[in-house]
């Protein structure tokens, strides 16, 4: 129970805190919630660019790898085609691209190994190419036709060109555009090659079968189309660049051969071509197109790379202000906490040192001197460096001082008066009863009548007590009295001398007491104490009991008790030496007593 009053004092203490430092924390905790939520918000963007920009680098070099695949299965594809329609030229070169084409593949391979985007659809597309080996042993042994060996591998081809790898990263237009107009390219080069490797065996055969015209047409039309489609992607250099190799000679010779088979409607070629020339032509214009095709490549990686650059440069540059902005806010919560809650601290204890020391030095200043006013305390001090509001409260709870030093001065300034008048009062009014006590004792020593001499004798113990109430007006005003004794007295006396000064002492029984003899110079208090003691008793015990004094040696000192049986007083209690109270509120006790006990140096045996 108590650990969950402590976790909701400490919850409190989080939620409303009780200090100024603790207010600034909270204030703090809330604000760098803020700005770390909104710098988190505009951070993650920009880390979000900047994978996309990086993953955009890595699907580029995956879709180059990929391309340089397709351009050396395309080149074996051509080949094996021409060696299929009967040009057995080309065994050797077939066996010398084999090992090109195997090497491009394991490039391409080596590179889905850290995973980049995209890697899974390459992996199947490259499924397609699993049968390879089987088609390549087909084609040593002639046990494939022309037609299904091309259709295995564009088949192939297709399955890695339809990847369109990055374009789903690619946020950016430039990159975008490039990404696009490098596939573009790619369907061109890839029609194109295809265009050479299916004449290339038309050629070689010198014919063209049944149905292989119209696919040479649908050849030519996609490739048609996807030049077109380039050259709204592309930009302007690199049209230029496009436009520069399709004008080039071995294009303008390969648009000729291109033109006999586009003649040769029946079937057979209207004029004979010879396949390597062909061949040659054509793979001088494919790789010219492979070196553009580069070059968009190179030129869509150079501005992922720029994107991925600027995606970095801004990342840190909100990193190092989010930094910055933390660093500073946390700065001026500090410097506020130094300038509020320190100069609130030193005021404080100057408050402190206001209520517990200077104002009481000062009243006991004014109550030690007689007639020297004492110096007023040092001012309150503004804290250095504080701010505006925290001077003006100094500067109040230093008018506060001042204030209360006017008032504590003036009041003891009255007291000092009032009780010099009280004393002043009490020691004439002691004299007038020392005279008065004078004169009923001479006029006692004179009298002979009984009667006139007891009245005289009451008329003497009321100026006793008379004596008496003057002495304690000089006790509380903190005056002693002027009886005193040089010679010890026995404490039989002292009680004595005490009864004398109240009334109905004839109430007043003493029981055992121990004699012993009391110091002179504190006999005039003492039987004054006892005086007050027994007159309590008189006044608080029915008129018909009796008032008992009991005195006794004990360890260390001497126990002097007065019983009573009156009300108030609850058990026997220890009593100070000059008064005592009672109060009649409680319901009355069967036996209660008054003690005191003196001191070593007042009595003596």
């Amino acid at each position: 129970m108590r650990s969950h009053s402590r976790r909701r004092a400490a919850g409190g203490g989080l939620i409303r805190p009780r200090t100024i430092s603790g207010q600034l924390a909270r204030i703090l905790a809330v604000s760098l919630v803020l700005v770390l939520v909104l710098l988190g918000v505009t951070m993650s963007t920009q880390i979000t660019a900047f994978r996309r920009s990086g993953e955009t680098v890595d699907a580029v070099a995956v879709a180059l790898a990929a391309q340089d695949l397709v351009h050396q299965v395309q080149r074996e594809r051509g080949l094996s085609n021409g060696l299929l329609g009967g040009d057995a030229r080309l065994v050797q070169a077939v066996g010398d691209q084999r090992p090109a084409t195997d090497a491009a593949l394991r490039i391409l391979s080596a590179a889905l190994t850290t995973d980049p985007p995209g890697a899974g659809e390459v992996r199947s597309a490259l499924g397609h190419l699993g049968g390879l080996p089987g088609v390549r042993s087909q084609i040593d042994t002639r046990t494939v036709s022309r037609q299904a060996a091309f259709q295995f591998y564009s088949d192939s081809i297709d399955a890695l060109n339809r990847l369109a790898l990055g374009l789903d990263q690619a946020r950016d237009p430039a990159v975008r555009h490039g990404m696009q107009a490098l596939y573009a390219l790619g369907d061109a080069k890839e029609f194109t090659a295809r265009e050479r490797g299916f004449l290339n065996g038309v050629f070689a055969a010198g014919e063209f079968v049944a149905g292989e015209y119209v696919q040479f047409l649908d050849i030519r039309a996609a490739r048609t189309a996807a030049l077109t489609q380039f050259d709204r992607e592309a930009t302007p250099a690199q049209r230029d660049r496009l436009a520069a190799v399709m004008g080039g000679e071995s294009a303008m010779r390969a648009a000729e051969s291109e033109n006999i088979a586009i003649a040769s409607t029946a079937g057979p070629l209207t004029v004979p071509v010879d396949p390597a020339v062909w061949w040659s032509q054509m793979t001088e214009v494919i790789d010219a197109q492979r070196t553009v095709q580069q070059a968009v490549g190179d030129d869509v990686r150079a501005r992922a790379a720029d994107l991925r650059r600027t995606a970095a440069i801004v990342l840190a540059a909100f990193a190092l202000a989010a930094l910055l902005a933390i660093a500073a806010e946390v700065a001026l919560v500090f410097a506020s906490v130094r300038a509020i809650v320190r100069p609130l601290a030193e005021l404080a204890a100057e408050a402190d040192d206001v209520a517990s020391t200077r104002l009481p030095e000062v009243i006991a200043a004014w109550r030690g001197s007689a007639d020297a006013r004492p110096d007023p305390p040092a001012p309150v001090r503004t804290p250095p460096g504080s701010s505006v509001e925290i001077g003006a409260v100094a500067g109040a709870l230093d008018r506060v001082q001042s204030t209360a030093f006017d008032l504590a001065s003036e009041q003891a300034l009255v007291r000092r008066n009032t009780t010099e008048s009280m004393a002043n009062l009490a020691r004439r009014n002691q004299n007038l009863v020392r005279r008065q006590l004078g004169l009923i004792s001479e006029f006692e020593r004179e009298e002979l009548d009984p009667k006139t001499l007891s009245n005289l004798f009451e008329l003497d113990h009321l100026a006793t007590r008379m004596r008496r109430n003057a002495e304690s007006l000089l006790v509380l005003v903190g005056e002693a009295s002027p009886r005193r004794w040089a010679e010890p007295i026995a404490l039989t006396d002292v009680i004595r001398a005490g009864l004398s000064e109240v009334d109905d002492y004839r109430r007043v029984v003493l029981r055992r007491v121990d004699e012993v003899a009391i110091t002179g110079a504190v006999v005039s208090e003492l039987a004054h104490a006892l005086a007050e003691l027994i007159e309590n008793g008189l006044a608080f015990s029915p008129p018909d009991l009796e008032v008992e004094i009991y005195g006794r040696k004990v360890a260390g000192g001497y126990l002097l008790a007065v019983v009573d049986h009156g009300v108030g007083m609850c058990s026997p209690r220890p009593m100070p030496a000059y008064a005592a109270s009672r109060t009649s509120s409680s319901p009355p006790p069967a036996t209660s007593a008054t003690t005191w006990s003196a001191a070593s140096p007042a009595v003596s045996v």
